[in-house]
């Protein structure tokens, strides 16, 4: 159940691809002026990415579509970070350098999962919420290897545990970060992304926990809640 619900990293694939050169450790080469950013980027017909929008909410057009072998769909945004350079034709055209997906994390009750709530450590290198305010991203860096069950993931999500009603009459909702190490080795560290969409929360604030190798993080982000999100089912009031 949970692998259905949840984001299962293939960490060979979802591991971000190194642009370490000399050429860039110099600043001389073609990453020399790279960009990175979060983005929604745009897929037209032809599952190719038209455009993206950042957390900041600027448009950027990339000179020349391109595909992935991980987008599968047309018409369709998919969450992801976005290498690029930019040009000097206008202000929003840019050159394609390359683009990881970025999972999105919707909360789950803790009743819709079979095998409980599994929080095994991690790292989380930084957190930020961009100018427009639709995300909580998270920069995780986790601890793997290779393990003898080929079809062993690491396996992220987001677990919504209870609701608050606060003196001033908002809410905020107790989520925690799921993770299940997988039976995977804690050899050495790689780096991901995942993104919490705001606009999945059905309250003014999230309190997010997260185990980390250095003990509990907590996290409180306000949300601007929206009418038309899914709320989690049978969530219980805070205390219940």
């Amino acid at each position: 159940m949970v692998r259905t619900v949840f984001l299962s990293l293939c960490l060979c694939v979802a591991a971000l691809t190194s642009c370490t050169t000399d050429a860039y450790d110099k600043g001389e080469g073609e990453f020399s002026m790279m960009t990175a950013e979060m983005v929604d980027a745009h897929v037209g017909a032809d599952k190719k990415v038209d455009f993206a929008v950042t957390d900041d909410g600027e448009r950027l057009v990339p000179q020349k579509p391109f595909t992935i072998s991980w987008i599968t769909k047309g018409d369709t945004t998919y969450r992801a970070l976005f290498y690029f350079n930019r040009t000097k034709n206008t202000q929003h055209q840019v050159e394609a350098v390359g683009m990881n997906r970025v999972g999105t994390l919707i909360p789950v009750v803790t009743d819709s999962l079979e095998d409980g709530v599994k929080t095994d450590p991690l790292y989380i290198e930084s957190t930020w919420v961009g100018k427009s305010l639709r995300y909580l991203n998270l920069r995780i860096r986790l601890l793997t290897g290779v393990a003898d069950d080929e079809e062993a993931r690491h396996t992220l999500g987001l677990v919504a545990d209870s609701l608050s009603e606060n003196a001033d009459g908002t809410r905020t909702v107790f989520l925690r970060l799921y993770h299940d190490q997988g039976g995977r080795p804690e050899y050495y560290s790689v780096t991901t992304y995942a993104s919490i969409p705001l606009d999945s929360i059905r309250a003014d604030s999230l309190r997010l926990t997260v185990n980390t190798y250095q003990g509990i993080m907590t996290k409180t982000v306000a949300v601007s809640p929206t009418p038309s999100a899914s709320p989690p089912t049978h969530l219980p009031r805070r205390g219940e």
